[in-house]
Formats: C-alpha cells, sequence, structure tokens
C-alpha cells in the first residue's frame, strides 16, 4: 500500500513540471500571436494610406516609378491582409491539428511569393514599353517628394516587421513584400533625382527595371521556402530517453507530443541544408 501511494506520488510530481511546460507553451504562443496582429494592423493602416497618395502623385508627375510602387503597394495591403486572414483561420482550427495550422500560414507566405512574381513581371513590361516610348514629360519634383515620404514608411513598417519574421514564414512573406517596396523607394528616389539635375527621363524606366529584378529575387527565396515546407521535409526525429520520469506508458506519450510538435516546426522553418 505505502509502496503504491509513493508511486503515485512520484508519478503526479513528475508530470507537473511537463504539464507546466505546455501551458507556458501555450501562454507564450498566445501572446506571440497578440504581437503578430498588431504589427500587421499598424503596417497594414499605413500602407493603405500611402497607397492613394503614391497613386495621386503617380498619375500627376507620369512617373512609371511611382505608378509601379503604388501597384506594389496595393499588393503589399493585399499580403497584409492575407496574413491576418491566415492568422485568424489558423487559430480558429483546433489546437490539436497542428499541422493544418502552421502548413495554412506557410499557404499565405506561398501566395504572397507568386503576387511578388506577378508584380516583377508586370513592372518589366511596363518598363520596357517605357523605354521604347518615352514619356514626353516627368514632373520630378512631386516624384522625388513621394518616393522620400515613401521610403520613411517602408522603413518604418520594415523596421517593425523585422523583429517578428525570423521564426515565421507568413510574417516573412509581408516582410519581404515590404523590403522589396523599400527598395523600389530608393530606385523611385534616385530616378527622380537623375530626371530633375540631369532630364534622364529614361532612367525612370531603368530604375524600373531594376527594381522588378530585386523584387523577383525576393519572391524566387520565399516561393522556394515554402514548397519546401509544404512538401514536409522534416528530419526524423530519433527515440531519445524520456526527459522525465514517468512510467512507460506516460512517457511514450509525452515523447509522441514533442514529436509533433517539433515536426510542425521543421514544416515551417526548415534548416539551411533543407532549402539549398
Amino acid at each position: 500500500m505505502v509502496l503504491s501511494v509513493q508511486k503515485h506520488l512520484t508519478h503526479s510530481l513528475a508530470f507537473k513540471p511537463a504539464s507546466n511546460q505546455f501551458l507556458i507553451s501555450d501562454a507564450m504562443e498566445s501572446i506571440q500571436i497578440k504581437q503578430k496582429l498588431q504589427v500587421l494592423w499598424t503596417a497594414l493602416i499605413l500602407l493603405s494610406i500611402f497607397f492613394g497618395v503614391e497613386l495621386s502623385a503617380g498619375i500627376l508627375s507620369h512617373s512609371l516609378s511611382l505608378l509601379a510602387d503604388a501597384e506594389h503597394i496595393l499588393s503589399d495591403v493585399a499580403a497584409l491582409g492575407l496574413a491576418l486572414v491566415a492568422i485568424w483561420l489558423s487559430r480558429s482550427i483546433s489546437k490539436g491539428t497542428i499541422f493544418g495550422r502552421y502548413r495554412l500560414e506557410v499557404l499565405a507566405a506561398l501566395v504572397n511569393g507568386i503576387g511578388l512574381a506577378c508584380i516583377a513581371a508586370w513592372i518589366v513590361k511596363e518598363a520596357l514599353v517605357r523605354l521604347q516610348s518615352p514619356s514626353p514629360e516627368i514632373l520630378g519634383l512631386p516624384m522625388l517628394v513621394t518616393a522620400l515620404l515613401g521610403l520613411g514608411v517602408n522603413s518604418f513598417n520594415a523596421l517593425y516587421l523585422h523583429g517578428c519574421s525570423h521564426n515565421d514564414l507568413n510574417i516573412r512573406g509581408v516582410f519581404l513584400h515590404i523590403l522589396a517596396d523599400l527598395v523600389s523607394s530608393v530606385g523611385t528616389v534616385l530616378a527622380a533625382i537623375a530626371v530633375i539635375w540631369l532630364n534622364w527621363t529614361w532612367a525612370d524606366g531603368v530604375i524600373s527595371l531594376v527594381v522588378a529584378g530585386l523584387i523577383a529575387l525576393f519572391a524566387a527565396n520565399l516561393v522556394i521556402q515554402s514548397i519546401n515546407s509544404l512538401r514536409g521535409k522534416v528530419a526524423n526525429i530519433g527515440n531519445g530517453s524520456c526527459l522525465c520520469n514517468l512510467q512507460a506508458e506516460d512517457c511514450s506519450e509525452q515523447q509522441a507530443a514533442l514529436r509533433e510538435r517539433q515536426q510542425a516546426e521543421k514544416l515551417l522553418f526548415p534548416s539551411l541544408q533543407e532549402l539549398i
């Protein structure tokens, strides 16, 4: 009888830390989701306002760089909305279906990558048309002011999103959208300077081609990572010793739960060797 009571107490004390560990993990995950939502909503509001400003300035100044950047801003807004929907849907899915929750966000990242590639193709087409038949008049000053404003907005959003983009493909997809927009803003500033001081109207089209190439590189990187995650390149997890002093049945259950969590994380965050 005494041995039975001691065994029960040992089992209870051993299981409690593991239980607390999972509770802490769930609490941390909830905090991270709230942080991601705050970051995404802030970026969405800023970009929605700036889209109207840049589109108007692009039409007024006849600048392809501004119009291309405005088109990219619109895709950023769509990417942010898609990321928010993916997070909302992943929270609605039962916590037991770990693979479904994380793969949903990876799918959102894949769609964002494909969207970036489509934008790059559109910019290339428009830039080639502009180089073949240059616009007779490009207003450099409105172009420069708007580009500098866009540089500030995109820099703020990039810094704001960077902290959440390391271990989340969904956020990384949005971050790469913003980063490509930041590069586009730098190119537009350079094109505006060339138009104002050197009267190089062709610089508008050339800078647009350079920006399109950089956007295509960002898109390829994101699509490759997303596809590798969805293909399920998961490293084998060995049957190591149990981390807590449980009976054989309980130890097996804890190992299975830990193994499932590790597999889900590897689906979302593939290693560099796996990506190569």
